[in-house]
C-alpha cells in the first residue's frame, strides 16, 4: 500500500525531530555557543558583580589566524580530473579548465572560504551546489489589429528556452516574452540551519538516511511555488520566538534589530524544511532518495532525486563521523581561562591603582575619602585615622599564566595573530633557522588545508561536473589560458578520479621561489652555451616562469608569458619564420646581384682591355705604317735629288 502524503509528512517531520542539530540539542547548543565565544558573549555567570567584563577572543583569534594561513593554501590549490589514457589527457585538462572556470563566474570560491569560516568555528562548512533557474520577462507593445503575418513574426521566440505570449487589447497589442535560463549556483548554508541523522560509520552525506535544510521564504515565494494558503499559514514565521538560540547567536549585537517583521504580509518570511531523505512509498523493503519540502505539516513539494546536493567539509574530520571539530571545541576552555585571569589582573590593576583603606569613625571626612577624585583632599581629624589595607601585585603571575595559556592555543590550533610578530622575529635570525621555524609552525595550516581541498573542493569540482553533464548541457565559451576554447559538457565522460597539486605554505613559497629563480639562471646559462633544443626549450623556460608566477602570488601566468604551445606563440613563429626567410631571400638575391655585377665588371674590363689592346695595336701599325712613308718618301726625294743634273750657273758661257 502506498503511504499517502500525511503520512509522508508525519514522517518526515519525525525525522526532523530526531536529526542532529534540531532544536536544542548537543550540536545545536555547540553552535550557539560557538558563535557566541566567537562574539565574545561569555555565558553570564562567568562575570561577577563589581568584577572586570573583559573576555579574551582567542577562538576569533584562531580562526582569523587560520583563515589567513589557510586561505591562500586553498587558493592556489589546483585539482584536475585525471585522465584514463594518453589520449584523454587533453580532454581531462580541457574539463578540469572549464569546470574552475565556471566556478569562478559563479562565485564558488568566494563561497567556499564563507565554508572555510564555519568550518573553522564550528567545525563543519556547509555547500549545496545546485542549478538556478530564472525568468526573464519583457513586455512590448504594438498597435492593434495587426495582420497574420505581423502577429506570426511576433510568435517566433528571440532567443532559446523563450516562450512569447500575445495579448491583443483594444487600444494596443502585448507581446510577452519570458526567457528561462540556467547557470550554476553555489551556496553557503549556515551550519545551524542544517539538520541530518547521522549513522554509525557513516561520514559521507549520501550515506546518510537524512539530510535536511531551514530554509526562509517569503510568503509571495510560497504562493509561486503553488502552496494554498491554508499551508502558508501553518508555516512557522521567522520571528524572535520561532529562531533557535543558534540563529540569534549568528547576528551577534545585531539580534535584535531582525526581530521585526516585514510591513507588507507578502514579504514576511516563513520556516520551511528542504529535506533529501530516503523513503519507501510502499509496502517494499525498497527504498528511495526523495527531495521533499515540508510547510507546516504538509508537503509542498515531493519528487525523486539522484544525489543530497549538499557537501559536508571540515578542518578537522572525525573519522567515520559528519560532524567535525571547530577552534571552539579546541580553545573554549583556553577563552575561559584567559578570560578569568584578565579579569583578575584588571581588577588588581584598580586595586593597586585606588587600594582600600581603612578609616577610623568620626575621625575621616567620609564624604572626602569616597569621592574618587584624585589627589582630592581628605579632611583628617587625626594623622592616625587611616590605614592602608594591603594588597598584593599579581600581575607577574598573571602575564606568567596568559603566556602560558597563549602556548596551549598555539599547540592546539596551530596559528593565532601573534605568529605575525614570531615570523618577524625568526626572519632576523639566520635563514636555516627561519626555514625551520616557519615550517614548524605552519605544519598544522597544511594540514588543515588539505582536509579542506579533501572534504570541500574535490567533492564541488565532481557535483559541478556532474551537473553540467546532465543539467546544463550544451555549448559554453571561455577564455582559458589566454584564448577562447569552447565546449559542450554534455559529450563530456562520467569521471570520479581527480589530482590535487596543494598550494603552499608562506615557507614552501619561499623556497620555491627561490628554487625557481635558480632554475631559471641556470636556464639562461645552458642557452648561451649553446644546449637550446638540447637541454632547454622554449616549454621548459615557460613551465619555470610559470611556476615562478604562480609561487609568487602574482596574477595568471598568461597576463605575463605567452605559452608557446599556444596559436598565438605559434602564429608567431610562423611570422618570425616567414620574416627570417625573406630576410634569407633577401640576402641571397643580394649577394646573387653583387656577384652579376662583378661578372659585368670582369666583362666589361674585359672588353675594354681587348678594345684598348686593338686601338693601341691600330696605334702602333699606324705608326709604323707612318714612319715607313715617311722613309721611303726621304728615299725616293734623295734617290731623286740624286739622278738629277747638276745646275749650271747662269754667268757660264
Amino acid at each position: 500500500m502506498r503511504l499517502t502524503q500525511d503520512e509522508i509528512a508525519a514522517i518526515v517531520l519525525r525525522e526532523i525531530d530526531l536529526a542532529q542539530g534540531h532544536d536544542a540539542d548537543v550540536l545545536a547548543t555547540k553552535r550557539q555557543k560557538a558563535l557566541d565565544y566567537y562574539a565574545g558573549k561569555l555565558p553570564a555567570a562567568s562575570a561577577t558583580a563589581g568584577r572586570s567584563g573583559i573576555v579574551s577572543m582567542d577562538v576569533a583569534d584562531a580562526v582569523h589566524a587560520l583563515m589567513a594561513q589557510v586561505g591562500p593554501i586553498v587558493k592556489t590549490t589546483m585539482v584536475e580530473f585525471e585522465p584514463e589514457s594518453e589520449q584523454d589527457e587533453p580532454q581531462a585538462q580541457a574539463e578540469s579548465d572549464f569546470v574552475r572556470k565556471l566556478i569562478e563566474r559563479a562565485e564558488g570560491y568566494r563561497t567556499i572560504f564563507d565554508a572555510v569560516h564555519d568550518a573553522g568555528l564550528i567545525g563543519n562548512g556547509w555547500l549545496k551546489v545546485s542549478v538556478k533557474e530564472a525568468d526573464k520577462v519583457t513586455d512590448d507593445e504594438y498597435p492593434p489589429d495587426l495582420s497574420a503575418e505581423q502577429t506570426y513574426a511576433l510568435q517566433q521566440p528571440t532567443a532559446p528556452n523563450q516562450v512569447v505570449d500575445i495579448k491583443p487589447m483594444a487600444t494596443l497589442t502585448r507581446v510577452t516574452r519570458t526567457t528561462r535560463s540556467k547557470s550554476l549556483r553555489f551556496e553557503c548554508i549556515p551550519p545551524e540551519n542544517m539538520l541530518f541523522s547521522e549513522g554509525i560509520g557513516m561520514s559521507e552525506l549520501d550515506q546518510l538516511r537524512f539530510v535536511g535544510e531551514v530554509k526562509l521564504l517569503t510568503v509571495s515565494q510560497l504562493r509561486k511555488m503553488g502552496a494554498s494558503e491554508e499551508v502558508i499559514a501553518q508555516c512557522k514565521n521567522y520571528s524572535a520566538g520561532t529562531r533557535s538560540q543558534a540563529q540569534v547567536a549568528r547576528q551577534g549585537i545585531y539580534a535584535n534589530q531582525s526581530q521585526n517583521q516585514a510591513v507588507q504580509e507578502a514579504e514576511q518570511l516563513k520556516m520551511v524544511y528542504c529535506c533529501y531523505f530516503r523513503l519507501a512509498l510502499d509496502d517494499g523493503l525498497k527504498s528511495q532518495l526523495m527531495h521533499i519540502w515540508i510547510g507546516g505539516s504538509k508537503v509542498l513539494l515531493q519528487e525523486q532525486a539522484q544525489a543530497v546536493p549538499y557537501i559536508c567539509g571540515s578542518m578537522l574530520p572525525m573519522p567515520h563521523r559528519v560532524q567535525g571539530t571547530g577552534m571552539y571545541e579546541l580553545l573554549a576552555s583556553v577563552q575561559d581561562g584567559k578570560t578569568e585571569v584578565l579579569r583578575s589582573f584588571m581588577d588588581n590593576l584598580g586595586v593597586m591603582n585606588a587600594s582600600r583603606v581603612g578609616a577610623v569613625e568620626g575621625q575621616v571626612n567620609m564624604q572626602d575619602l569616597t569621592s574618587g577624585r584624585i589627589n582630592g583632599v581628605v579632611r583628617l581629624r587625626s594623622p592616625d585615622a587611616l590605614v592602608p589595607l594591603p594588597a598584593s601585585d599579581i600581575g607577574p603571575q598573571a602575564m606568567a599564566g596568559l603566556g602560558y595559556l597563549d602556548r596551549v592555543r598555539v599547540q592546539r590550533a596551530g596559528s593565532s595573530l601573534d605568529l605575525n610578530e614570531l615570523q618577524g622575529q625568526i626572519m632576523k635570525s639566520s635563514a636555516t633557522a627561519a626555514a625551520g621555524q616557519l615550517a614548524s609552525v605552519e605544519q598544522m595550516a597544511g594540514w588543515f588545508a588539505t582536509n579542506l581541498v579533501e572534504t570541500l573542493i574535490k567533492p564541488a569540482y565532481l557535483m559541478v561536473h556532474q551537473l553540467l553533464r546532465s543539467e546544463l548541457a550544451g555549448p559554453v565559451g571561455a577564455k582559458i589560458r589566454g584564448k577562447w576554447q569552447q565546449t559542450d559538457p554534455g559529450q563530456w565522460p562520467e569521471r570520479s578520479n581527480l589530482q590535487v597539486l596543494m598550494g603552499m605554505t608562506t615557507t614552501e613559497k619561499m623556497a620555491r621561489v627561490q628554487s625557481l629563480a635558480q632554475v631559471l639562471m641556470q636556464q639562461a646559462q645552458v642557452l648561451q652555451m649553446g644546449g637550446g633544443g638540447i637541454l632547454v626549450d622554449n616549454g621548459k623556460i615557460y613551465n619555470a616562469m610559470a611556476d615562478w608566477c604562480r609561487a609568487s602570488d602574482l596574477s595568471s601566468p598568461d597576463q605575463y608569458l605567452i605559452d608557446p604551445t599556444g596559436e598565438e606563440a605559434t602564429q608567431a613563429q610562423q611570422s618570425k619564420a616567414q620574416q627570417a626567410e625573406q630576410a634569407q631571400l633577401a640576402q641571397q638575391q643580394a649577394k646573387q646581384k653583387e656577384y652579376e655585377f662583378e661578372l659585368e665588371k670582369q666583362r666589361r674590363d674585359i672588353e675594354y682591355k681587348m678594345w684598348s689592346d686593338e686601338l693601341q695595336a691600330d696605334l702602333d701599325e699606324a705608326k709604323i705604317t707612318a714612319d715607313a712613308l715617311v722613309k721611303k718618301h726621304q728615299t725616293n726625294t734623295q734617290m731623286a735629288v740624286a739622278t738629277m743634273p747638276e745646275a749650271k750657273d747662269d754667268n757660264e758661257p
